[in-house]
């Protein structure tokens, strides 16, 4: 059984406090993407399988100390999927905004706070690089985009879409 297909899903978040972005430069102990810069979250319980802004919250306040209180305007933006070998990751990333600067340390990594016109110049997942792209073409548009990931030559693709109900 070579072809078993497991997935991880996961939740994060972008917090904005006026022009400036919360990100995470991942510890470069962590066994996945360190040293990487990212949103604030993580892999979601089983407990919160359906409803990825529990995990998104969770995560925050977890990560930063930042509590569900002090977050507003919080609305999923995208849904990222890719395929590492026989691991399906699936992503939901919301964007927000917080009134709160200060922030807890964390093991995960250092928080910073960056400013908006700063946001494509750090080093990222290649997916989430792609999605920040896709975001600052698009951040006034109210939809929710889906982004595949996908293989071109060697390099990655993302397909994006507009998810739509239909009916």
């Amino acid at each position: 059984m070579d072809n078993i297909i497991t997935a991880k899903i996961g939740s994060g978040a972008f917090l904005k406090n006026n022009d400036r972005y919360l990100l995470i430069k991942r510890s470069p102990e962590k066994e996945i993407a360190p040293n990487v810069w990212s949103c604030i979250g993580g892999h979601m319980e089983k407990e919160e399988i359906n409803d990825p802004l529990v995990t998104c919250l969770r995560e925050i306040e977890e990560e930063t100390g930042i509590t569900k209180e002090h977050i507003f305007d919080i609305e999923l933006k995208y849904i990222m999927i890719r395929q590492y070998k026989n691991l399906i990751r699936q992503y939901y990333i919301y964007f927000g905004e917080t009134d709160i600067i200060k922030t807890n340390d964390t093991k995960e990594g250092t928080l910073y706070w960056i400013n908006e016109d700063e946001l494509l110049t750090k080093e990222y997942s290649n997916t989430f690089a792609e999605m920040l792209e896709h975001y600052i073409k698009n951040k006034q548009n109210g939809n929710i985009f889906v982004g595949v990931a996908g293989n071109n030559c060697g390099k990655l693709k993302m397909s994006w879409s507009i998810l739509e109900d239909y009916e």
